[in-house]
């Protein structure tokens, strides 16, 4: 009976990790998402169930919750301030909506990271993008209305996504988490290869220039990582200091030639408009720098949010900058805590990894090169159920449990 409720509960999870991700139940209720009005009803349907089951299970394993709970306050205090934000925010009812999703989504990070070891999760997170990179494969070939062709290119792959872009995001993390669970694990080695391959075949099918480039920078950075991290300091400073740079120079390049590479037709529109847009956002960045306007209240049909769309001339869902989001949202605020937060992290990761030879330290910072690099042309920061945030919320709490008892 036990092994019966452990295998219900793993698969509860794999089964919320796809509700947050993308399930291909979105563009079969959508008409391949062509339907606006509505649409939502079963996926809020579905992210409620996933709040109330994590709520149960972490509810049976209370004193541990509490535990993982404390390891970083930080996050918590972030959720705090998107709640208080309601007060200044521009619409207070749609930032509490907001805020419910929010914690919601972070109460299934809080449950994952208690539930399970970093390793597990991974795992877990590995069966649910190989079960989503098949349904993919099998849109395409079965049904390729809804799996091929997006706005300016009818041949880009979108899979059981929206658009081409979000297959490509999907599919970096994808082989970020194939390609660490390949080096560090030495059983299936070649599902875990495989899965890395196919995964790298779905962003190029995608022709998401920005998604190839981090693909690219997230591989070649985990290679790297490890052993510059273990130099004397003298070495190690100029040593990252140079790879950064030509990181930085790598991502450029890929960029600006990866028509050329995916032998592509025309102009690419992955970064189209993002020269006016930002500029737009900023100037009401600059109205209201200090709170923002509300946690997802400011392009929530807002009288702000018209102003840029009708300065860029398109239908902008966001700033399409996780960075430029959070300064919107919460104002110089929300970007201090998080920034304090995201940076304790990332030099406690550094300083674990050149003291302390485990996987899962190294993984902390590969996740953060993935997530800087992910909102540097879209919006995955404090996201209400985004797969990305969760794995943000339960990577970082993870990392800071010395011992996991087994429950």
């Amino acid at each position: 009976m036990r092994k019966f409720l452990l295998s219900a509960e793993k698969l509860f999870t794999i089964a919320s990790l796809m509700i947050y991700s993308g399930t291909p139940l979105d563009p079969l209720m959508t008409n391949g998402f062509t339907i606006k009005e509505g649409d939502r009803l079963i996926a809020r349907l579905l992210f409620t169930l996933t709040y109330i089951v994590s709520l149960f299970l972490i509810g049976l394993r209370w004193k541990k919750v509490a535990y993982v709970f404390n390891r970083d306050k930080l996050i918590w205090v972030l959720l705090g301030v998107c709640a208080i934000s309601s007060f200044w925010s521009l619409n207070s009812d749609i930032t509490i909506r907001r805020v419910v999703g929010l914690s919601g989504t972070m109460l299934f990070g809080l449950y994952f990271a208690s539930r399970y070891t970093l390793k597990e999760q991974l795992k877990l997170c590995a069966y649910m993008l190989g079960i989503s990179a098949f349904m993919c494969i099998l849109f395409v070939l079965l049904i390729p209305q809804y799996g091929v062709g997006t706005a300016g290119d009818p041949t880009a792959w979108r899979g059981i996504y929206p658009q081409k872009n979000l297959l490509g995001k999907r599919f970096v993390l994808s082989g970020a988490i194939f390609f660490f669970l390949a080096m560090t694990n030495r059983e299936n080695r070649w599902v875990l290869w495989l899965g890395y391959v196919t995964s790298g075949l779905l962003v190029l099918l995608s022709k998401s220039t920005t998604s190839l480039g981090n693909f690219i920078i997230i591989t070649v950075a985990f290679l790297i990582y490890y052993r510059i991290l273990h130099l004397k300091y003298k070495v190690m400073i100029p040593a990252v200091t140079f790879i950064s740079t030509l990181g930085i120079a790598l991502y450029t390049f890929v960029i600006s030639e990866a028509d050329t590479i995916l032998g592509s037709v025309g102009k690419d529109t992955t970064l189209t408009g993002r020269s006016e847009l930002w500029p737009a956002v900023l100037q009401m960045v600059a109205k209201r720098p200090w709170l923002g306007y509300g946690y997802g209240a400011f392009w929530d049909n807002s009288s702000e949010s018209s102003i840029v769309i009708q300065t860029v001339q398109w239908d902008a869902p966001n700033a399409h900058n996780g960075f430029l989001d959070l300064w919107l949202a919460l104002g110089l605020l929300g970007v201090l805590v998080f920034v304090i937060g995201f940076v304790i992290n990332l030099l406690r990761a550094i300083y674990l990894i050149r003291w302390n030879q485990t996987s899962e330290n190294l993984w902390l910072l590969v996740y953060f090169t993935y997530i800087i690099l992910s909102n540097l042309t879209e919006t995955t920061l404090l996201e209400q159920n985004s797969l990305e945030w969760i794995l943000y919320v339960s990577t970082i709490l993870s990392s800071k449990l010395s011992t996991r008892a087994n429950l």
